[in-house]
């Protein structure tokens, strides 16, 4: 009756700010290293919006939190300032603001001499339908129990589900976020958006050249008892789509040396910028764990499913 493996969103992106006019760019490839790489977009979500700055320089195996920007962004009519938060790298609107469908939104960033520029449009996302939830052929769940040292049993009423990072042949592109609201980890603003883990649901069907290994999911465990699951979905444009798959033609999809897929990222960053900096609409919908379950049976890894309600009946 339970399957195996986990859900959770992937994810992330958001920022906030205004340049006073509009700048137009086009998506480009990056052959030469970057100088700044941005993560960060502007939401329909209201609050202070956010985006990550950092540079190529390895520290402990990251990249080092780009500090000291001077960031704006602008809709064409307003601008807004950003500032520096307690994190290095991490920006935030000074003023709490919404982003409007239809609008395009320019940033601009002042670092070390040298001056950036971005923009995207937000695009309107449908209300979540229970179909449209991405739960992919990979998707599963399981009951699972937790033991401690002493040998007690600290739970056995969670679940673990796990959703295919991607799903093919969608209705509509979007990026999608699943928290549950019982941790207190849900959205609750835009830095939210951007941070935590994204799946990806794709109206394309699957490129070719990549193989079921490659697709990997994310997951997480509920209790049975839970108050409801959160689900997100995030809007994207046409070429913040492009540079998605762009970015997991290398990182997600890349066969090694004998892989067909193209290997250049793409970028919406005037030249030496890489990352991409996007607008998105916010729909929000919460669902009830059984509604979660019954997508990943209807879905999902039957073999699994049929694995699982054994070993329950037994």
């Amino acid at each position: 009756m339970f399957k195996n493996r986990t859900i959770v969103v992937i994810g992330s992106l958001l920022i906030a700010g205004c340049a006073e006019e509009e700048v137009t760019l086009d998506l480009k490839n990056t052959g030469n290293p970057y100088q700044i790489a941005v993560d960060g977009g502007v939401f329909s979500y209201g609050g202070h919006q956010f985006l990550k700055l950092t540079v190529p320089f390895e520290q402990n195996g990251q990249p080092e939190p780009a500090s000291g920007a001077k960031i704006e962004v602008s809709d064409g009519q307003n601008t807004y300032l950003y500032r520096e938060t307690e994190q290095k790298g991490e920006y935030e609107s000074v003023e709490e603001f919404a982003g409007e469908v239809g609008k395009v939104y320019t940033l601009k960033i002042e670092y070390c001499g040298q001056t950036y520029f971005a923009s995207d449009s937000m695009v309107a996302a449908t209300e979540i339908e229970l179909e449209q939830i991405p739960a992919g052929e990979q998707s599963s769940y399981m009951k699972i129990e937790h033991w401690r040292d002493d040998g007690s049993i600290a739970f056995n009423n969670h679940i673990q589900i796990e959703l295919s990072k991607h799903k093919f042949g969608c209705v509509e592109t979007a990026r999608w976020i699943f928290r549950d609201i019982e941790t207190d980890y849900y959205v609750k603003t835009p830095k939210n958006l951007v941070l935590y883990e994204h799946v990806y649901s794709h109206h394309s069907s699957i490129p070719q050249g990549v193989f079921p290994m490659q697709r990997e999911g994310s997951g997480a465990a509920y209790n049975e008892s839970a108050q409801p699951i959160q689900c997100v979905k995030l809007s994207m444009s046409d070429k913040y789509y492009d540079y998605l798959i762009s970015l997991f033609n290398i990182a997600d999809w890349s066969g090694g040396m004998f892989s067909t897929i193209p290997g250049n990222v793409k970028t919406n960053l005037s030249k030496g910028g890489a990352g991409y900096f996007y607008a998105s609409d916010v729909k929000i919908r919460y669902l009830d764990l059984h509604e979660m379950l019954e997508l990943v049976e209807m879905f999902g890894d039957k073999e699994l499913s049929d694995e699982y309600d054994e070993e329950d009946e037994e």
